[in-house]
C-alpha cells in the first residue's frame, strides 16, 4: 500500500515537473544522443596518455587559431539543451527569466523528474522547491 501511495505522489510530482517546465518553455527531458552519431571507438590508456588530459577549446573567430575537422566524435549529451528565447506571446512570467535562470531552471527540472520517474518523492519535491526559489529571485 506504501509503494502504491509513493508512486502516485511521484506522479503528482512529475505532473508539477512538466507543468513548471511548460510555463516556462523549457524541457524537463534528458538529453540523448542523437541517432545520426555513429558510436565512438573505446578510449584505450594509449589514447589518454597522449591527449595529456586535453581538453579541446571553444571555437574561436581568431584566424591564428586551428580549428581540429569534424571528424572527431563527440556524442556526449549535455544539459541543459537551451532554447531559444520564449516568443513574444509566451505569458509574462516566462520572460521575466534571464538565460543563466532558465538554464539553471531547466537543469534542476531535469533532476526533478529524474527523481520523480524513480519514485524519489521527497527529493523531487526537495528539486522543485529549489526552481520555485530560483524563479522567485529572477523575478524579483
Amino acid at each position: 500500500m506504501a509503494a502504491t501511495t509513493d508512486a502516485a505522489s511521484a506522479a503528482g510530482c512529475l505532473d508539477e515537473v512538466r507543468n513548471l517546465a511548460q510555463r516556462y518553455h523549457v524541457s524537463s527531458d534528458p538529453p540523448t544522443v542523437p541517432a545520426d552519431k555513429a558510436a565512438p571507438k573505446t578510449v584505450q590508456p594509449g589514447d589518454l596518455a597522449r591527449s595529456g588530459g586535453v581538453i579541446a577549446p571553444p571555437p574561436s573567430p581568431d584566424n591564428a587559431v586551428i580549428t581540429p575537422p569534424r571528424s572527431a566524435h563527440d556524442a556526449m549529451p549535455t544539459v541543459p539543451d537551451v532554447k531559444d528565447a520564449p516568443p513574444k506571446s509566451a505569458p509574462a512570467d516566462a520572460g521575466k527569466l534571464g538565460a543563466a535562470e532558465t538554464t539553471a531552471l531547466q537543469a534542476i527540472l531535469v533532476a526533478a523528474r529524474a527523481q520523480a520517474e524513480r519514485g524519489a518523492e521527497a527529493e523531487c519535491r526537495d528539486r522543485l522547491r529549489e526552481a520555485r526559489e530560483l524563479i522567485e529571485r529572477a523575478q524579483k
